[in-house]
């Protein structure tokens, strides 16, 4: 079986579940990608031998043309329908079985409505499945044209090994003395609430005091405030987070609006309990609120304090607890079960 994937933004989970589709199955995968991106700039220097990636910039449009006609895939994932000459190489080679992955919710807006009108007219007869995160995009998937069967769920799946490893790994030591500190991943920018976050946390310590402190890891183009029990420690890549991962306790991700945000899951694997939007996608899996964590309005200062509040003035075994339910719903989507979805997909169109 040859597998085409055409991507804009690798990000580091991805390539893990095409790592395992490539280790433990008889496929191989040819996978375009746009250069890295400096704000995360994912190490993938392990790819399986299956795999041959090339960043689109590096090749002629000969030459990626002549690269897909030899390899002559049997399916092809495409990321979006933004990015012009995917569509267009899908509609020249006359690709077939071809997927497309993406992870817009559905929100009725008049846009969305004359984007779904416009796709059913003249990208949908080159596409046969629809492969999403979550219900929210299913939902959109349906006002695209897809019917029910050509939909799959589970197209983001973090590196689950990873990420439990770290909970195995940090288990005991928070079992003993549970860390008081919040952490933060992703872009310093508006809609990921990271000034929205530093604006409650530093209200909430003028206001009680407490020993929790908040890390923050990224970078973008919000400038890090400044504060004593503030920690700015810039962009980490996934394998070296396992100090950090031990010395923090509650995952905060209070995105205004997030498609899904696999950092969720990421930090539900590694037994942390969680405090985010109901706007971030993915908390529709991960989050349950009051179990594992706490859901906080978009964009309100006010709400999100009250909710760093209940976090703050839980005992250790009440974290731990939350912890342990944040493990179990981790577990819902790993890389095999990411297969599972692609496999079935696919081979019903």
């Amino acid at each position: 079986m040859k597998f085409l994937v055409l991507y804009e933004e690798l990000a580091s989970y991805f390539l893990t579940c095409l790592n395992h589709l490539a280790s433990t199955s008889d496929c191989k995968i040819l996978l375009f990608m746009k250069q890295v991106n400096p704000v995360a700039p994912f190490d993938f220097d392990k790819v399986h031998k299956r795999i041959r990636v090339i960043e689109r910039e590096k090749v002629t449009e000969k030459e990626f043309f002549d690269a897909i006609i030899e390899f002559a895939p049997d399916f092809t994932y495409v990321s979006g329908w933004i990015h012009q000459p995917y569509l267009y190489t899908i509609k020249e080679l006359g690709l077939k079985n071809v997927v497309i992955g993406f992870d817009n919710q559905y929100t009725g807006s008049l846009k969305q409505t004359l984007g779904a009108i416009y796709f059913k007219r003249s990208l949908r007869p080159y596409f046969k499945g629809a492969f999403v995160p979550g219900q929210k995009q299913r939902i959109f998937a349906k006002k695209l044209g897809f019917y029910d069967d050509h939909i799959a769920l589970n197209v983001y799946c973090c590196d689950h090994d990873l990420y439990s490893s770290y909970y195995e790994q940090s288990k005991a030591q928070k079992q003993i003395n549970f860390p008081k500190r919040l952490i933060f991943v992703g872009r310093y920018v508006h809609e990921k609430g990271i000034d929205t976050l530093w604006k409650s946390f530093i209200e909430l310590q003028n206001e009680q005091g407490s020993e929790w402190e908040l890390w923050c890891l990224g970078k973008g183009p919000i400038e890090p405030i400044s504060h004593p029990k503030i920690k700015h420690l810039g962009f980490i890549q996934p394998n070296d987070l396992l100090p950090i991962i031990q010395q923090t306790g509650v995952f905060v991700l209070p995105s205004s609006f997030e498609p899904w945000g696999v950092a969720l899951h990421e930090f539900a694997a590694a037994g942390f309990p969680i405090i985010s939007t109901p706007n971030v996608g993915a908390a529709e899996v991960f989050v349950n609120e009051g179990k594992n964590g706490f859901l906080a309005e978009p964009g309100s200062k006010t709400s999100l304090k009250n909710e760093l509040k209940k976090i703050l003035s839980l005992a250790d075994k009440d974290l731990l607890k939350m912890a342990e339910e944040s493990v179990r719903l981790g577990n819902k989507i790993t890389p095999e079960i990411w297969k599972q979805s692609l496999l079935k997909l696919v081979h019903g169109l």
